[in-house]
């Protein structure tokens, strides 16, 4: 699991002072965590490219007032129009303490019931619900489906990772090998139509 670092000023909070942050390419935030008071940052626009946008589950040290304070991205606010930035918040974490997450999901591998049998890959849930030590969690989850034959499946039941409790529905598909659709009378007369 990869650390992001994000160095930050202290902020007063406001409106107008969140619009002057904004002006200069800052972006205003908070931290959050369970017994503390919350911390108001501010950070450059470019530095939180790695935090927003990424595909991976990851941990940020705060670097704020000479201290580093280890949380995860909680939630993030958009322009409706422009899409920009316009806040953060980030929730303060501890080793030893879950939390509950979201962990991208990766497909590995070809599955037998595509180049051997000529089935087709339906790729489900792309996200796992899960409850981890965020000193610990991956940043994603692997999921090898080159055994996977035609008619086979792979549900949140057959995922079996040290330290990770899903906490979504055991049935819940993941992906999916189906038979090829074999097209009918009908399909394919239709399509000798088009082509003449």
């Amino acid at each position: 699991m990869s650390q992001i670092i994000l160095a930050a000023d202290t902020r007063v909070p406001g409106q107008n002072e969140s619009k002057e942050l904004r002006r200069n390419d800052r972006i205003p935030g908070v931290y959050y965590a369970k017994g503390q008071d919350p911390v108001h940052f501010s950070v450059p626009k470019l530095a939180l490219r790695p935090v927003v946008y990424t595909a991976e589950a990851k941990t940020v040290r705060l670097e704020i007032d000479g201290k580093g304070l280890i949380c995860i991205l909680k939630d993030v606010t958009f322009d409706p129009v422009t899409d920009k930035v316009l806040h953060i918040d980030l929730l303060g974490v501890a080793a030893g303490e879950k939390i509950a997450i979201e962990i991208p999901l990766h497909i590995v591998g070809q599955a037998i019931g595509v180049t051997r049998d000529g089935g087709s890959l339906e790729h489900v849930m792309h996200k796992a619900h899960v409850r981890v030590d965020p000193t610990t969690m991956p940043e994603h989850i692997d999921i090898d489906v080159t055994n996977l034959a035609k008619g086979s499946a792979i549900h949140i039941s057959d995922l079996d990772i040290p330290g990770v409790e899903f906490t979504g529905r055991p049935d819940a598909l993941i992906v999916a090998c189906h038979a090829a659709k074999v097209a009918t009378a009908e399909e394919t007369a239709a399509e000798a139509t088009k082509k003449a």
